[in-house]
This record gives structure tokens, sequence and C-alpha cells, in this order.
């Protein structure tokens, strides 16, 4: 049988080992020398990183999408830069294998002069040679330089992964999924220990490789419960369904609207198609509702009694001081978060049912849902995934939004008023925002270890999320090419990874400090830009370094912009309810903003977007006008948008005006 010496010896004799130069082919009894080693290890680098090239060049050529094809061209650089190192190890395992079994035979030759020279190379037979010498070729061209490629570039990415932990550790940073899970709390102080949210409980069960996973619902009927709990839509002369509801001129609920869809829905129960077979997508909810329409507001309360059960859970669990939804935080990005849908939801309802009470004279109830409104946005307050702290906005808007109708027609009472007050002076939504950036960091570093583990099972999942289970070629390619990297690539993914989310949250804390606005703001208007930037350069330029970083680098969204929006018009919305007591104390708005303080208001706040007052003044119609200076961080003079008539669009935010009753005008909401 061959042997791995013999089979280095006789094709290091071979001419074509030393480039067909018969001067060039050493002697048995001479030594191989360093200058052949470099000059092996030379060419197996050159011929590598042309090789990688041509082959990019090649598939370049053959792909069918453009996606497919900047990717490709992205990684032909670093990709070329791979092999080429994996050519340098495979010609330095080559010859440094070879120099030492040369070597040792030629000091054998010198050593005993008497001893024969080696017969010539025999012809190669399958039985004799030729499986032997694939196999030695294999495991030297091959699975050595693998071996040792893999060992240089795991031991490289560990090293640049443990100095960026220990460097972000230093700083105080957590990295570990763990410290952003919210701690257990007892049922009795939970608000999401109810007989609702139990509907939509789940457990995850994988089948015997530990890769496909199942979802085992608590109760199986809960997309039912869903639907039958839901609003209608309200049809508009644009779009008859699916279209947010209709507003009135002046920006009240279109209560007469509601009640139309309340009916028409209903009435269709009777001949709704199957289940399953809706063409449309509309899906028919009976709602109990009169016939024959009367009293808009009133049929909409009676249509309204269907969520009753639900919304009395709700205000029976308002006063327990935690909110802890049973989130499978351990499944990282796959987690499902049926909470949050379900929060808005039933804001919207609670919005609606306190504008009906509040046609109907019924006050004191308004109130209430207007509160409970709030309180089901503040639920949303603890839990750290970013999609619930923006959804938290959007429910405090809804409820800003309720209150507003109650105030202008000065339907509160001074004690609804004063709790409003206290309800939103005590709103903080800074420290949900750093939250849900750290989330996203933790999470996605969690992503990174679990590919670690299982690369292939969890490279796939990644392609899924958000309904992706048709990836496309770019995908394909991209998940393919991730299987064969080493471990430390991924490592140093992770460090890249981590170092942008610290640019984002560097830039989220200097932006929701409330002292030195002006420096805030500047960092607000670039946190929305760090992400776009990391991205967009690791898009361009992609290495092993990033590979995996756009897909685990999150979306901002603007949530810096929604974050300060929301936090003045909670502001305002605290200002305004001062100057309604104001009004009721003295029949008329004052002069000033500083004729709050004491006694309306116990300290005025400032405009979260210039660290100055707000504006005011009184109109002559015995209204008043409040703004902030809004994103631009100038005034102009309460302005919201501009809006194009020739084609209805409108500019960017200017001012952030409090919401006037004005037929016709733009509004934050």
């Amino acid at each position: 049988m061959l042997s791995l010496s013999e089979f280095l010896l006789r094709w290091n004799e071979r001419p074509i080992c030393w480039g067909f130069i018969r001067p060039w082919v050493p002697q048995p009894v001479a030594r191989y020398s360093w200058i052949r080693v470099l000059t092996v290890t030379a060419a197996g680098t050159s011929l590598s990183a042309l090789g990688s090239w041509g082959g990019f060049w090649l598939a370049l050529s053959s792909v069918a999408s453009a996606e497919t094809s900047e990717l490709l061209a992205s990684m032909q650089g670093w990709m070329t830069g791979a092999a080429a190192e994996f050519g340098l190890l495979a010609g330095l395992s080559w010859s440094l294998l070879s120099r030492r079994c040369w070597n040792h035979r030629a000091q054998r030759l010198n050593s005993t002069p008497e001893t024969s020279a080696p017969e010539p190379w025999p012809r190669l037979r399958l039985w004799t040679g030729a499986f032997p010498s694939v196999a030695y070729a294999a495991l030297v061209f091959v699975a050595t330089p693998l071996l040792l490629f893999h060992a240089i570039e795991n031991a490289r990415g560990a090293l640049v992964w443990r100095q960026t932990r220990a460097t972000l550790k230093a700083r105080g940073e957590c990295l570990e999924l763990a410290c952003i899970i919210p701690a257990p709390v007892r049922d009795e102080e939970n608000f999401f220990a109810t007989p609702f949210w139990s509907h939509f409980h789940y457990t995850r069960t994988t089948d015997a490789s530990g890769r496909n996973s199942t979802i085992q619902w608590a109760d199986t009927n809960w997309s039912e419960v869903t639907r039958e709990l839901s609003l209608p839509n309200v049809p508009t002369p644009k779009n008859r369904l699916g279209v947010p509801p209709e507003k009135t001129p002046e920006g009240r609920t279109d209560l007469a609207a509601w009640a139309v869809a309340f009916r028409t829905s209903t009435s269709n129960t009777l001949h709704r198609p199957a289940r399953g077979s809706y063409g449309s997508g509309v899906q028919w909810v009976a709602y109990p509702i009169p016939e024959t329409p009367g009293n808009p507001a009133a049929d909409v309360l009676q249509a309204l009694t269907k969520l009753d059960p639900v919304l009395a859970e709700f205000q029976a669990a308002s006063d327990r001081p935690h909110n802890r939804y049973p989130h499978h935080y351990e499944e990282g990005f796959s987690a499902v978060l049926n909470s949050v849908g379900h929060i808005r939801s039933k804001t919207r309802s609670l919005a609606l049912r306190s504008a009906a009470r509040l046609a109907q004279g019924q006050t004191a109830e308004a109130a209430a849902d207007v509160v409970l409104a709030f309180r089901l946005g503040d639920s949303l307050r603890e839990d750290p995934y970013q999609i619930s702290q923006l959804v938290r906005y959007v429910c405090d808007t809804i409820a800003l939004r309720a209150l507003w109708e109650g105030l202008i027609d000065h339907r509160w009472s001074d004690e609804q008023l004063a709790r409003f007050q206290d309800v939103l002076t005590r709103r903080d939504y800074a420290p949900g925002l750093i939250r849900a950036i750290e989330c996203e960091r933790n999470v996605a570093g969690y992503e990174l270890e679990r590919i670690l583990a299982d690369r292939i099972g969890r490279l796939h999942q990644l392609d899924a999320l958000g309904g992706n289970n048709s990836p496309s070629e770019a995908e394909e390619y991209s998940t393919a090419i991730s299987v064969l990297m080493p471990d430390g690539w991924f490592r140093q993914n992770q460090a890249q990874l981590m170092l942008g989310y610290q640019n984002l949250l560097d830039s989220a804390r200097t932006a929701m400090k409330p002292n030195n606005r002006s420096q805030a703001l500047k960092e607000a208007q670039a946190l929305d830009e760090v992400a776009d930037r990391f991205l967009m350069e690791f898009s361009t330029h992609t290495t092993p370094r990033n590979f995996l970083v756009r897909r685990l680098m999150p979306s901002l969204g603007k949530a810096s912009q929604r974050a300060q929006r929301v936090i003045t018009l909670a502001r305002l919305g605290a200002v305004a309810c001062a100057l309604e007591r104001h009004q009721r104390a003295h029949g008329r708005y004052p002069e000033s903003l500083l004729d709050l303080e004491p006694t309306t208001l116990k300290a005025l706040p400032d405009d979260w977007m210039s660290g100055q007052p707000f504006h005011y003044r009184r109109t002559e119609d015995g209204r008043f006008e409040l703004w902030s200076v809004g994103p631009d961080g100038k005034d102009d003079g309460g302005v919201y948008r501009t809006r194009n008539r020739k084609n209805d669009s409108v500019s960017e935010d200017r001012d952030w005006p409090w919401p006037s009753a004005t037929p016709n005008t733009e509004r934050m909401f």
C-alpha cells in the first residue's frame, strides 16, 4: 500500500511540481529549500484566489436575479481573499510536509551512500496506488488546510468577540437574554392574568431532530375569539371595506358611520359564506344592534355590549401593579406576540365607547373608558419588545383623542380633568425606547448563539421570519454560504452587531435625555439614520465580519420620532387639561401658561422638542391654540402640515399642535 510519505516524495519528483523546468528539479540527495516552501505557498495562494475570482465571475453570469448578482458582487472581494488564505494554507501544508519527507530521505541517502537510488515512479493502478493517492491528496490539499483555516478563523473570531464583549461589559452593558426578560409576578398582581388572555397562551413542540416546531394553543379556538371581538370596518365612499373609521369634519368620531358598519355586518350574518371561503377577505360578525336605525350613539353602545365582558375584565384588573404577559422570550425573534394586537384593538373599542357615551351624556362612564384606555397602553410599558413600545404609542394616541373629544365640548368635570392630568404627567416613554433597543440587541445576540448551535435549522428559520416561507435566490445563496462558514466568522458578526447596536443605544440615550434638548434633538434626528447607515455599509461592503448583520439589525421605523411625538402629545394633553380646569374656574382661558402654576398645574412641562415652554394663544372664538415647535425645532405659528391641492399630498411635520375643532383641518390625531 502506498504510504503518505512515498506519495509526497513521488509527486515532488514529477516535473509538473517544478514548473517543467528541469534544472529546478533537485536530486534525491539534495535538500528541499525554504525558498521552495515559499514558492509553493505563493503559487497555492495565487491559484486559489484566481480560481475563486473565476468561480464568482461564472456565478455572476448565470444567476437569475439582480438581487443575487448584487449579493455575489459584494461577496467577491472577501471570498477571493478567503480563498487566497485557504490556498496559502494548502500550499504551506503541502510544502512543509514535502520538505520534511524529502529532507528525511536525503539525510538517509547521504548517510549511507551505498544505498541505491529510488526506483522511478511506477505506473499507478487502482489497487496499488490510485485510490490511496486520491485520499492523500484530499488529506493534504483539502482536509488539512480546511482544518487550519477554520482553526485560525475561529481563534481570530473568538478573540474579537471576547474583546468586544469585555469592552461592552466594562461600560455596564448586559448582553444576555435574561437581562431583558421581565421578572415573574404573582397572578393577583398581574394585569395579564385574566381569563381573556389565557386564550392566547401556547407551547411549542419540536420533532425528533429538534428543528421543526409546532405551536400548541391553549385554546384552539383563539382565532374565532379574536374575530368575534373585533370591530367592523367602516364603509367609506372610496373603499367600502378595510378603511379606517371616518371622522366628522370637526374631527369627532363619526358615530353614524360606525352604526352603519355594525348594522351592515350584523345584517349579513345569515348570508355569509362558509368558513374559509371569504373570497373578498370580509368576515361578517354579528353585533347586538337594532335592525331599525335609531340614535347612532345608542346603537353603537348597544353593539359594543358584545365586548362588555372583556372590557369589564380589564377594568377589574386595571389596579394591578404589574404587566407580565407570558411571552416566550426563549424563542428569540420567533416568539408570538399575541398581546400587542389585542391591546390596540381593545383601546380602539374603549375610545369608540367613550365617544358614544359622551354623546349620550354619560360623562362619568366616558371618563372611565378614557382612563382604562390609557391603562391598556400602559400595560405594554414593561414589555421590552420594540413592537410593544410602538403599539403603546399608538394606544396612548387613541386614548388622547378620546380625551380630546370631551375637551372640545367642555364635558369633563374638574375631578376628571385632574385625573387625566395625573395620568399624563406620569407618562415616561423614554425608558421604553431604550429598553426596546436593548431587547433587540440581546435577542439578536441570542439568535447568533442559537445559529452556532444549529447552523442549518436556525438559518432557515431566520429566512422564514415574517412569513417568508419561500426565500429568495439571494437568501438561499446566503444561507448556503453561511452553512460553510467557520464559527469565528459568526463571532465577528456578533461583535459587529453588538457594536452597531451600541451606536444606536448611545444615540437613543442622548436623544431621550430631558436636559440639554438641543443636543438631544440632534442625536434624535441622527438616531434613525444610524441603523440605515450601518445597514447600507454592510450591504455594499459585505465581509465575513458582517455577513449576517443586515438580517439581525433592526429597522427602527422612525421609532425615536414616534416616541418624541407621543411624549409631546402627552405633555400637550396635560397642559390642555389644566387650561380647561382654569376655564371652568374663571370662565375664560388664561392670558399666559404661567397663570396655570401652581393652582391647576404644579409645574408647567417644557416642550420636549425645544426644552422651552409650549407656544400658546387665545383665539377670538373663546378657545385656545397650543403647540410644540415640532421636529424641525422652529416655531411655524402652530401650522402642522401644508397640503398640496394639486396632488392632495402633505408636507413633513412642522409644528405639533394640540388639535382644534376647526372643520377640515389637518390634525395630529
